[in-house]
């Protein structure tokens, strides 16, 4: 699953662009940010659940990124490494969310920042909002893998690099999350995550 709609950049330009990032061309790190902008949103949308959050967590990897920048060793990982930092962001704000006592449990309105008719229109169809939701319901760590593997297409081992767990423990949360996937919203999943 894709997020359609924006330019794919491969890894040769996001080395490139790092490189003159690195530089103080903030003009490359600027195209970074266009570029990976989406997808992160959708990540970090379908582990946190809330359009405000996802925002959020998206803008502090990208200044965490932008200030970390020199500490990357490889420029051809810069979207690995930038996942990771995301995923250690979305981490922070669900831990962030079980330390605050809800004073009242306002369901998100269809008006204002952070409403699901904004995430409506930055994510697209009906049935993506719906996939969406249904990730929603899967345990942080399901939620984690299935947004790496289907929307930034990300192998089993690259997954484990970014969460910094085993391969195997990867397939088996995909295979998990899969089968939950597919009991909500009853369709046939998988039987095997492939490479």
């Amino acid at each position: 699953m894709g997020t359609g709609g924006e330019k794919e950049v491969s890894a040769v330009d996001d080395q490139l662009l790092v490189q003159q990032a690195r530089r103080g061309n903030d003009r490359a790190f600027a195209v970074l940010v266009r570029t990976h902008q989406r997808s992160l949103y959708c990540t970090a949308y379908s582990i946190l659940g809330s359009s405000w959050d996802a925002s959020d967590a998206v803008q502090d990897a990208f200044l965490q990124a932008y200030a970390r920048l020199d500490t990357l060793r490889d420029p051809a990982r810069f979207k690995p490494w930038l996942l990771r930092i995301l995923v250690r962001s979305c981490y922070g704000t669900i831990g962030a969310r079980r330390r605050v006592v809800p004073v009242a449990d306002v369901p998100e309105s269809g008006r204002g920042r952070g409403s699901s008719a904004e995430a409506h229109a930055f994510l697209g169809t009906e049935a993506q909002l719906d996939l969406l939701q249904a990730i929603r319901g899967l345990e942080e760590d399901h939620r984690t893998v299935i947004a790496l593997r289907y929307f930034h297409d990300l192998k089993v081992d690259d997954i484990a690099a970014v969460l910094d767990v085993p391969a195997g423990t990867v397939k088996s949360r995909i295979n998990r999350a899969l089968a939950k996937l597919s009991e909500d919203l009853g369709r046939r999943a998988p039987l095997e995550v492939q490479q």
